[in-house]
């Protein structure tokens, strides 16, 4: 039986409590991911830890590192077995147990409230409120584009980058493929932004040109000042969808969306991304280039010339991105809505579809459908981020989604979320500064979860383990809650349904 509690519904549970918990990056962080910063609506936020000098007075309180205001993770009291050998959980405890939390006012009007659990290697329901009622789901959006995602480009693509040599003997040309991601200087092979790097196409680029390349290929450096142009072909598009309004890139809640670009120059809020971020590539490439001893034309403030290169035009050099499973990975830990949305087209583009918005989420539709077996019955995706207006997901979709990427059924997807694709309670991701209250240690460590936050608009998706040790699947979606510090309040509610789950000993 669940126990009574004596907090009001609509008490202050987060936006009045003081916030000390900070991020603390663990292995399990997806690869190369950066420190946890806010995307649209997700704030994900981080501070430099404070350290206390031997000149600091006696009296002084030495300030607590982010790993001692985390709550720790319990350590087994025996060896760990596998969720699938621990026993399904009743669904009438379920749906108990999360009860109190579901009937908070905070999650604004009580018919637009839906939550769906299921198991997550049956696929069993086991509770529902509204799951089949369509909502709107804010970026758990991205879940669905992330399983379209896995089946146009294989995990083990990288995305490269070339030079290639111009129509005229001092032209050079960057061709676009994909990399958004690149650094300014060397790339790092152990990290997803940032490696490939702009200085070291810069450097192929002038040991070709100066004949120091393959001697087959490799010719003396033009006479005059190199000229540096951008093919910006490859699966071409909008800088953003149609369907988003200007306060988003504007305020930098997302980045614009390109085949190449700057790790530097992703958007943060109140931070965004340069108006062209193809043309800092070029910029950043023409000072590395003259760096090498290479004489080039043009300054920082020059705009690189549009050309598409001959399809026979040789190349001076190349650098590739890391896996798109790890790409894809970081794109929904920090929910960079640029990043799916470019991704997402890469994807349609590569199984025979056009790269317009209509053409790219008609194919996310059909790949639920075609692919995962779903119903997509009224469903409405208006962009593959959930930053549009007008998606309309049910919650048990997003669920069915989360289950085929745990069991085992669709390999590819289950590889992107584990590779941190959900991040983790309290620790990495957009979930950096959730679970921070005391109620929620339960599911600190454990649960793993897809943010979704547009104003009104509340979700939460993802796995936990019962302390049974069943792993379950949730996806929670509030979509009328109240302007203010509701939405703080709502995502704290979230977070403690999530906790009851894992607080549970749900078999009966």
């Amino acid at each position: 039986m669940k126990r009574l509690r004596s907090t009001p519904h609509r008490s202050p549970r987060y936006a009045l409590a003081p916030v000390t918990a900070l991020a603390v990056v663990l292995g399990a962080l997806a690869p190369g991911a950066e420190a946890p910063r806010a995307m649209a609506g997700e704030q994900a936020t981080t501070t430099e830890q404070a350290t206390v000098t031997e000149e600091a007075p006696a009296t002084a309180e030495p300030s607590a590192t982010p790993g001692e205001v985390r709550p720790r993770i319990a350590a087994p009291t025996s060896p760990l077995g596998a969720v699938s050998a621990a026993p399904v959980p009743d669904r009438g405890t379920v749906s108990g147990q999360i009860s109190d939390e579901l009937d908070s006012t905070w999650l604004g009007g009580t018919t637009r409230r839906a939550v769906a659990i299921r198991d997550a290697l049956t696929g069993e329901s086991l509770g529902d409120r509204y799951s089949s009622r369509l909502v709107t789901p804010a970026s758990t959006t991205k879940l669905l584009a992330a399983a379209a995602i896995v089946t146009g480009l294989e995990g083990d693509h990288r995305f490269t980058t070339r030079v290639v040599s111009g129509a005229e003997p001092d032209e050079v040309v960057i061709v676009a493929g994909g990399d958004m991601l690149l650094a300014d200087g060397a790339g790092d092979p152990e990290a997803v932004a940032g490696h490939a790097g702009i200085a070291d196409l810069a450097a192929q680029t002038a040991a070709s040109l100066q004949g120091e390349g393959d001697a087959a290929g490799a010719t003396a450096a033009p006479e005059g000042p190199v000229r540096v142009s951008l093919d910006l072909s490859h699966v071409a598009g909008a800088h953003a969808m149609p369907t988003w309004i200007d306060r988003w890139l504007d305020e930098g809640y997302t980045g614009r969306i390109v085949q190449l670009g700057r790790s530097g120059d992703r958007a943060r809020p109140f931070n965004p991304s340069p108006s062209s971020p193809e043309q800092q590539v070029a910029r950043v490439f023409r000072e590395a280039l003259a760096a090498e001893g290479i004489d080039v034309a043009g300054d920082g403030d020059t705009r690189a010339q549009e050309v598409e290169a001959a399809q026979d035009a040789r190349e001076l050099a190349s650098v590739e991105s890391a896996a798109a499973r790890d790409v894809l990975a970081l794109a929904l830990a920090t929910s960079d809505n640029a990043m799916v949305e470019q991704l997402a087209r890469q994807a349609a583009v590569a199984d025979g579809e056009s790269a317009d918005q209509e053409s790219v989420t008609a194919w996310i539709r059909q790949t639920m459908v075609d692919d995962y077996g779903l119903d997509m019955t009224g469903v409405r995706i208006t962009d593959a981020s959930g930053l549009s207006d007008g998606t309309l997901i049910p919650v048990g979709v997003v669920a069915d989604v989360l289950v085929a990427g745990a069991d085992g059924s669709h390999p590819q997807l289950q590889e992107v979320l584990a590779a941190g694709g959900l991040p983790i309670a309290g620790y990495t991701g957009t979930l950096a500064t959730r679970f921070h209250l005391e109620r929620h240690d339960p599911a600190v460590g454990n649960a793993r979860a897809k943010t979704g936050t547009l104003p009104g608009v509340s979700s939460l998706a993802g796995t936990v383990v019962t302390q049974d040790g069943r792993l379950l699947v949730y996806a929670v979606t509030a979509d009328d809650i109240d302007e203010g510090s509701a939405a703080i309040e709502a995502a704290s509610v979230l977070d403690e349904i999530v906790a009851e789950l894992a607080r549970c000993g749900c078999s009966g």
